[in-house]
């Protein structure tokens, strides 16, 4: 018996034209997957780029920080030193060939009670570089009568790096760049 929206088939009745079956699915397909890792990997890279830079240029402001710190010390030194040289036994250092020293080459900063401790590069340990230096600006020769201290920057793009780059001090394979302060 056909009736008109409706067939019987071994009396279990089923509707024609009737839209397929949906099964309610209750998981995400293999695209959305792939869509949203895309888009965490893309967020986790840059977060992960900016973290780097913050952590380099906090690292830059420790060095400053520590040069002026050392640069205050070496003044506190001047005062009670004969004949007011910067940095006491500073001749001991006017033969060098390179004229940068490490500047915990002299102990006297830190036994005579100037400093605790002088200070290093936060990052990779290492002194950070005096450069005795003449009235004149030149190496010394004679007596110290002024100085530079340097450090190496991580930062390129800092506003205040050298202008002349110390490469003595920071060679060009470390990708850093000089930053210097004088007593002036």
């Amino acid at each position: 018996m056909v009736h008109c929206s409706q067939l019987t088939v071994n009396s279990f009745k089923k509707t024609v034209n009737r839209k397929p079956l949906t099964l309610n699915h209750k998981g995400f397909t293999l695209i959305e997957l792939l869509v949203v890792i895309t888009i965490l990997g893309v967020l986790a890279g840059l977060t992960l780029a900016s973290y780097g830079g913050t952590q380099e240029r906090s690292r830059d402001s420790r060095r400053k920080t520590d040069l002026d710190a050392i640069k205050k010390t070496l003044e506190l030194a001047k005062q009670d030193t004969p004949g007011a040289y910067y940095y006491a036994g500073c001749n001991d250092f006017c033969g060098v060939s390179t004229a940068v020293v490490p500047i915990t080459g002299n102990p006297t900063l830190s036994s005579a009670g100037y400093i605790k401790q002088v200070p290093k590069d936060p990052k990779t340990n290492t002194d950070y570089r005096y450069i005795p230096r003449t009235a004149s600006n030149g190496l010394c020769t004679t007596a110290c009568t002024t100085y530079s201290l340097v450090a190496c920057l991580e930062n390129a793009r800092d506003t205040q790096k050298d202008i002349i780059s110390n490469t003595n001090v920071c060679p060009a394979a470390s990708k850093t760049v000089s930053y210097t302060i004088t007593p002036n």
